[in-house]
């Protein structure tokens, strides 16, 4: 069985390299850690704790209940 790349990332990496649109050291600002520490853990360097993890995906979902409340 082959593996494709997207089988070796993990879900945070697969999300961020999917979704360029979201400025990454814009984005570590909000949660509070260092902007080179969340592209370690993008590009698959480090990995970050389960909390981290949680941290980020909780960030992730604030900002997507930001756009889906949005109206012009």
């Amino acid at each position: 069985m082959k593996v494709t790349k997207e089988e070796e990332l993990s879900k945070l990496q697969y999300f961020f390299l999917t979704h360029k649109e979201i400025n990454v050291s814009e984005f570590a600002k909000l949660i509070g850690i260092n902007a080179t520490l969340l592209r370690n853990y993008i590009n698959g360097f480090k990995k970050p704790s389960k909390e981290r993890e949680e941290q980020i995906l909780e960030q992730i979902h604030k900002i997507g209940v930001e756009f889906v409340k949005t109206t012009f």
